[in-house]
């Protein structure tokens, strides 16, 4: 008996033992691999010898914040303080190693629930406790939560009417607790399993005709399995890149085929080069915080260019310098200008580079991440990838700039793209692209495009025309694959990343 025999006569008087099983669960008895199990069983199953019934089940899993904190913060935070007679916030912060945000909704629910309440002693925020115990209602979610990050995932049904109702006072908590559907395997024997245990035992059974066999005439003697070539079987899932790599490498394809160069910068910029250099006026509404991340510590930088430069910057911003403008005709500071902030654009990399060439026929892009204080819904999101170009010329016109734009988009595979005027603060004339979208039926806005304006380019020592864009990634992505929630790029979904790689 060959070791495959051995094998399958081992999984089948297990089944005949158990009566009735799940894949899965035969796998880890056997110590097998489950995929490798499920060509076992597809063979007996071809042998009449078992039968497979599929069960679709709701499955409990582990959120990514609770195989973090083991708990709801408020349950960490409250443990703690049951320990003590009262607990300055800072130093919770520290001994229980929660996040800001976490020690934030902790004490603010316990506090709601009146379980603690705070008071300022000699200028410290002191947490006091009005409970000497944990409450029931906590003390059952703590247990099922516990159980939950023990078991690792756990049958919706196989919940009692008590767990039921506790899980769903913290499904609306985001993070501890994920419900997937499952599809469960059950095998069991079948009236003709004892038969075939028996022939397996007796014939030996092979998958191909040997030489030996035809030479010696013993072909004969042995049972040659069978092979169906329509059946479906286990899917297999390599390695690949994802869908956001894969399209990042394929525009700095295009883009290098075009006769680009790429630029990188850093993803922390003073505000000069961020917004001043870009002729952005230092009481615009983009750079307050409703729309900047701004640094807390250190909360300053040093602007690493000439005081030449510096001071060109501030009167174009004043009174317009030598550029024909009048300027934004307001008082330029320049600790505004030296604040850190998280990039809001990969402008900023493209304005750098241009300082560094100066006026030099030049076709510079970059792609890299951006930061906005963003309202994270379906289409929007707070650290997005953008792509930044910058052609230098003294013959640039706007025509080129729309051909190159149109250029790149065809080369992705859009054909219907189209131009209409708008408005930003460093470029005039300015433009936004759009594509057509033939499956949503309607017009996709991309980006930003358009010529530097003379504020932008003149005080940085350049006076040829600057074509410059700034244009969106994730939009595309959603486009190609069929994606109608931005947050699903990075939700680091298997299910779903595995069915995009098969399009790949």
């Amino acid at each position: 008996m060959n070791r495959r025999e051995g094998k399958l006569r081992r999984i089948l008087k297990t089944i005949i033992y158990k009566k009735k099983t799940s894949v899965e669960e035969l796998a880890k008895e056997l110590k097998l691999n489950e995929d490798f199990l499920r060509g076992i069983v597809q063979t007996l199953k071809k042998k009449n010898a078992v039968k497979v019934e599929k069960k679709i089940v709701r499955i409990v899993k582990p959120g990514k914040r609770l195989v973090e904190i083991g708990t709801l913060p408020e349950i960490v935070i409250l443990k703690y303080l049951l320990k003590k007679e009262s607990g300055n916030v800072k130093k919770i912060l520290k001994n229980l190693e929660l996040s800001e945000d976490d020690l934030k909704i902790g004490i603010g629910k316990l506090i709601s629930r009146k379980i603690i309440k705070i008071k300022k002693v000699d200028e410290k925020q002191i947490v006091e406790k009005l409970i000497d115990e944990i409450p029931n209602e906590l003390n059952e979610i703590d247990i099922l939560l516990k159980k939950i990050l023990r078991e690792g995932e756990l049958e919706y049904n196989e919940l009692s009417a008590e767990e039921v109702e506790t899980l769903k006072r913290i499904l609306n908590r985001p993070g501890f607790i994920e419900i997937r559907e499952k599809v469960i395997e059950y095998v069991s024997p079948t009236d003709e399993a004892q038969e075939t245990l028996k022939k397996i035992s007796e014939t030996p059974s092979v998958t191909k005709l040997t030489r030996e066999m035809i030479i010696n005439k013993t072909w004969d003697k042995y049972a040659f399995k069978e092979y169906d070539l329509n059946e479906k079987f286990f899917s297999i899932y390599p390695g690949r890149l994802h869908p956001m790599r894969k399209l990042i490498r394929e525009i700095k394809e295009i883009f290098l085929s075009m006769g680009f160069e790429e630029a990188k910068g850093p993803l922390i910029e003073v505000a000069f080069r961020n917004f001043d250099m870009l002729f952005q006026p230092q009481d615009h509404p983009a750079r307050d915080m409703q729309d900047t991340f701004y640094l807390k510590k250190p909360e300053y930088g040093d602007i690493e260019y000439p005081d030449e430069i510096i001071e060109r910057v501030k009167s174009t911003h004043e009174n317009g310098w030598r550029t024909g403008s009048s300027g934004w005709m307001g008082k330029w500071s320049l600790e505004e200008a030296r604040k850190l902030v998280l990039r809001t654009h990969t402008t900023s990399v493209s304005v750098a580079k241009m300082y560094e060439i100066g006026e030099k026929p030049t076709k510079i892009f970059s792609i890299g991440r951006v930061f906005r204080n963003e309202t994270i819904d379906y289409k929007h999101l707070a650290e997005f990838m953008q792509i930044d170009g910058i052609i230098i010329d003294k013959d640039a016109n706007l025509r080129e700039l729309m051909g190159v734009i149109k250029e790149f988009y065809s080369k992705l595979g859009f054909k219907n793209i189209r131009f209409w005027p708008s408005y930003f603060p460093y470029t005039e004339p300015s433009i936004q692209p759009s594509i057509y979208v033939e499956k949503w039926k309607k017009w996709l806005e991309l980006g930003g495009a358009g010529i530097f304006r003379p504020e932008v380019t003149i005080p940085l020592g350049v006076r040829w025309p600057v074509l410059a864009w700034g244009l969106g990634i994730e939009r595309l992505l959603m486009i190609k694959y069929d994606v109608d929630d931005i947050r699903m790029i990075y939700l680091n979904d298997l299910e779903w990343l595995r069915g995009v790689g098969l399009r790949l």
